[in-house]
């Protein structure tokens, strides 16, 4: 047969129509390309938030209010405007009302400290803020020791019609106790949103035109080590993301409702979550901040065509006994990302679905920040439980011997390291080439790919299964474990809710495998723990088995979901 590498065979694009494989990626801004996909779309609604509904047309026409009124106070193409605030309208049209001047938005975590936020703000240079009320006692920490001119203070109720922000207010303080600052500090720099928007026209608003590589949106993220880095993503990069998911023919309408709960500082939040589902002509139905059950609240009254929640979620609102009774016949896509979920679980999830009339599966992806947010994905019925779905068609994925640039026979599933080349490959780290040289390497041949510290395989059909990160595999004695291989034979156990296994050090073998798990309710640890190590026998080599289980109440977790114990590390991401 040959060697085969999945760079020369892409055994995905079979998946894919011929003339998707020869359509050619958008030249525009993110702005334009949106405007662009709804000039047929323009009486469907684009946004939903507490009442408050906008068309496309209302919504293109407000980008341009806002864009008018940056251009006001001085903001022109280049400049950076950090935004410290959670999903509401008033970031949605920020964002493309700076991509209209040329603009980047510095998208800043809510719950940064003074410090950080200091730090993005100085190293981007920023000097105009956008912050939602409710975050601002940080940030006036330190304000005075920076170069920031305008202060833009936003109300998470500046879109709520009048008549129901009492009801919106009630929900507020029940469920997240979202209160609003009433002690805002009034003087030359600070203006409310509303203000902002009113401001006399000197001098009428300049649009950028398109440049390739043009910056758009600024994120954080830790990457690979750990430290916090700024990444660069262009309107290209954006762009590219939500073309790729316009190929899926079929699976998203326009006029369709797309739900989230997924934080728009972030790559996936902002490209994901927000630029593509308004390309694709979406109701983006917006909810600042959720509870569990205020998304299975929301789910029921809305009845979204297409969502994206964390497990924790999807777990929640099939255990509602007003779900169990529900028609879910609504739902065509649940996407799932944040964390892993086990594949005895997605298979109950998607039983539970098609007996309620949906035509849904739990889809996972893969991606990183520095790939604009995903590069694979399970979409309708291009799936496969075990994987994490095929390369979005104008990608490449294949695997390499890790940290080489050896590409390795994929017909045979040989693990290696997850690379990607692509569109949404990110213009680089900001001031930290260093950095963005571990990442982004250019091979021998002059091609460039993203090593993503992920160890995976590509099987005869294309679709990308992940092991685990290079950082967690386990050297024993010579032989090589991966975690995630383990953790996806132990939750098949009956009993077993969750588990994550880590190295512990050994003397003799260098590191040997514990298994941390969390049992379902009514089962007993001894009993689960032979089962599992009668499974493991079956189906993991000699060398890869447990040293010892550990039974535990529960898992410390990330802001995301994601189990932390010792020595784990998780960067890259599932969608």
């Amino acid at each position: 047969m040959g060697i085969k590498y999945a760079s020369i065979e892409k055994p995905w694009l079979k998946f894919y129509s011929s003339s998707s494989n020869r359509a050619e990626l958008p030249k525009m801004t993110a702005y334009e390309y949106m405007a662009i996909c709804n000039s047929d779309n323009l009486d469907n609604l684009a946004l939903e938030y507490y009442g408050y509904t906008e068309t496309f047309k209302e919504f293109l026409k407000n980008i341009n209010e806002v864009a008018q009124a940056f251009y006001n106070i001085g903001v022109r193409e280049g400049d950076v405007v950090t935004i410290i605030s959670v999903a509401t309208p008033e970031l949605e049209k920020s964002f493309y009302a700076l991509n209209r001047i040329g603009a980047v938005l510095n998208l800043v975590d809510v719950r940064s400290d003074a410090k950080t936020l200091k730090k993005y703000i100085d190293e981007t240079n920023s000097r105009v803020v956008i912050v939602l009320d409710n975050f601002i006692n940080e940030f006036n920490k330190i304000v005075n020791q920076t170069d920031v001119y305008k202060v833009i203070t936003v109300s998470p109720y500046n879109s709520i019609p009048s008549f129901k922000r009492r009801l919106a207010n009630m929900k507020y303080k029940k469920s997240q106790e979202y209160r609003i600052n009433s002690d805002i500090k009034r003087d030359s720099l600070y203006i409310e949103w509303n203000e902002f928007l009113t401001i006399p026209v000197i001098e009428k608003v300049n649009y950028t035109t398109y440049k390739e590589n043009m910056e758009a949106v600024y994120v954080h993220t830790g990457g690979t080590t750990g430290v916090s880095k700024t990444v660069r993503l262009s309107n290209d990069n954006m762009n590219a993301i939500s073309f790729q998911y316009e190929l899926f023919k079929g699976e998203y309408d326009k006029g369709e409702t797309f739900f989230n709960d997924i934080v728009p500082f972030v790559a996936f939040g902002i490209v994901a979550a927000i630029h593509n589902p308004f390309c694709l002509g979406l109701t983006n139905i917006i909810v600042p901040l959720l509870m569990p059950k205020e998304f299975t609240k929301f789910m029921i009254e809305k009845k979204p065509n297409h969502v994206l929640a964390v497990p924790t979620y999807w777990e929640d609102f099939v255990n509602d006994k007003r779900v169990k009774k529900m028609d879910l016949s609504f739902l065509k896509h649940a996407g799932s990302g944040g964390d892993s979920m086990s594949i005895k679980r997605k298979e109950e999830i998607n039983l539970f679905f098609k007996e309620r009339g949906s035509t849904a599966s739990i889809e996972e992806g893969y991606g990183m920040t520095e790939l604009s947010s995903t590069c694979t994905a399970c979409i309708g019925n291009i799936m496969n439980i075990n994987s994490l779905g095929i390369p979005l068609n104008k990608n490449i994925v294949s695997i390499f011997e890790p940290n080489t640039d050896t590409e390795l026979d994929y017909s045979n599933n040989n693990i290696g390291e997850i690379c990607i080349m692509g569109p949404s490959m990110m213009l680089g780290y900001l001031n930290n080439k260093e950095e963005e040289d571990n990442v982004i390497k250019v091979h021998s041949d002059g091609t460039k790919w993203v090593h993503s510290g992920d160890l995976g395989f590509i099987d005869e059909d294309g679709f990308v299964h992940l092991v685990g990160r290079i950082k967690r595999m386990i050297i024993r004695g010579g032989f090589k474990i991966y975690p995630q291989e383990m953790e996806r034979v132990i939750s098949l156990v009956k009993g077993v809710a969750r588990v994550c296994v880590v190295s512990k050090h050994s003397e003799v073998y260098g590191g040997e495998p514990v298994a941390y798990v969390i049992m379902e309710n009514g089962f007993n640890g001894d009993s689960i723990k032979n089962d599992i190590r009668e499974l493991c026998k079956r189906e993991l080599p000699e060398y890869s088995q447990p040293k010892d289980i550990i039974f535990k109440d529960k898992f410390p977790l990330t802001s995301v979901g994601n189990s932390v114990l010792p020595v784990l590390v998780m960067v890259s991401y599932q969608y």
